[in-house]
């Protein structure tokens, strides 16, 4: 088994289709951290191809000071970013959210979601963030990285990180409070 190292240095040699195998490996990573910040599958598929085209293009650049999913998760955010800034945003609507059979469920209180139900109303509800505030909540719980790797990854220092990450979960509980959540069910 070749090394991250050895893999882009062959690729960066001619090898092409030894890249094959660094976007088997973290394909689905990326996919993940693209597909809760985009909240829609195609588009989030669209921008997981462009990361990885973008990635192979500019490897030469990769130093390694970094691990290289941390560095393709960096592209994919900026990717994401790019595009948010380019689209209109997204309202949703909390009638349609509480209106779901998801939402029926969270405003009973004799009845705990089911583990799908919580996927769907916390999807829902990370909806509502901010592009840099959901972003902030998936790396770190979703992609679980270090502090210090969402620093690498947003370009931001460290104390705003903590701030981002802080007023971020803050907004998600008064978004899940209205949605009729309470913490108990999730």
């Amino acid at each position: 088994m070749k090394t991250e190292a050895e893999l882009i240095d062959r690729i960066l040699k001619g090898e092409w289709r030894n890249y094959a195998i660094l976007v088997d490996k973290y394909e689905a990573k990326v996919f993940n951290y693209v597909n809760y910040l985009m909240n829609n599958r195609e588009d989030a598929e669209e921008m997981v191809q462009d990361t990885f085209v973008k990635a192979y293009r500019s490897l030469s650049q990769f130093r390694g000071d970094a691990a290289f999913s941390t560095w393709l998760i960096r592209i994919a955010h900026r990717n994401c970013l790019t595009h948010f800034r380019k689209k209109t945003p997204i309202n949703i609507s909390l009638d349609s959210v509480t209106n779901s059979s998801a939402g029926n469920m969270v405003n009973s209180p004799t009845k705990k979601l089911h583990l799908d139900d919580r996927q769907q109303v916390l999807s829902r509800a990370l909806a509502q963030l901010k592009p840099d505030e959901r972003s902030a909540v998936t790396l770190f719980y979703y992609q679980e990285l270090s502090l210090l790797e969402i620093c690498e990854v947003t370009d931001l220092t460290h104390s705003n990180v903590k701030i981002l990450l802080h007023r971020s979960r803050k907004k998600l509980l008064g978004i899940l409070k209205e949605m009729g959540v309470k913490q108990s069910t999730l």
